[in-house]
């Protein structure tokens, strides 16, 4: 073998490989676009909740406070995580006073702060209000990448009729690019935590 057929070798192997990864991550993008952008979102109907997944930011409260007026249900459940970075400091205003926690609203409004802090953690909470309201039908609000995961877990932990709404945020392409990429890690976390409650060693919270 002469060092330029090796050379050919080499070369087509990497051009094959290189082809391989595009091809991979193009299914990869359609799949997404497929599944997050377009997911499976349910209609509004009466039921006995409003659980809206955090975080509580001023544009998935006001979705959820329109649709409460709408009489989306009696009670509205909201998760409220500590704030991360990346909000605005009128945002983090809004978010560390929770004045809608305690105001009267016209409905019974009840706030926790999930443990762990992810979307598993908030199902597991929905777990446990439910089975001590008996709450049998239940709408939960999240905003449109995150429905599919949202239904996954929270169908784990929530036996009854559950309706998964969405709202959408003013994503500009790459943001929907890191959507795309975060709740596929996180996808992964979550089908090697089948159960409900079931946690990673060391119960990592970077991915909920």
């Amino acid at each position: 073998m002469t060092v330029r057929t090796s050379g050919r070798r080499a070369t087509r192997w990497g051009l094959r490989a290189a082809v391989g990864v595009l091809v991979l991550g193009l299914v990869w993008l359609l799949t997404c676009w497929a599944v997050l952008q377009h997911p499976r979102v349910d209609a509004l109907s009466p039921s006995d909740a409003l659980f809206v997944l955090g975080p509580h930011d001023p544009v998935r409260m006001a979705e959820a406070f329109r649709l409460m007026d709408e009489g989306a249900a009696p009670v509205l459940v909201v998760a409220t995580p500590s704030p991360r970075s990346g909000h605005s400091a009128e945002d983090l205003r809004f978010m560390e006073e929770k004045d809608f926690c305690t105001e009267d609203l016209g409905y019974k409004v009840v706030c926790f702060a999930p443990d762990p802090s992810t979307t598993q953690g908030e199902a597991m909470k929905l777990r446990e209000l439910a089975e001590h309201r008996g709450w049998d039908h239940v709408s939960a609000l999240t905003f449109r990448q995150h429905v599919p995961r949202a239904r996954l877990l929270l169908e784990r932990c929530y036996p009854g009729e559950l309706d998964v709404l969405a709202f959408d945020y003013r994503f500009g392409p790459s943001e929907v690019l890191r959507q795309f990429r975060y709740q596929s890690g996180a996808f992964v976390k979550a089908w090697l935590t089948p159960g409900c409650d079931q946690q990673l060693p060391g119960r990592p919270k970077s991915l909920g």
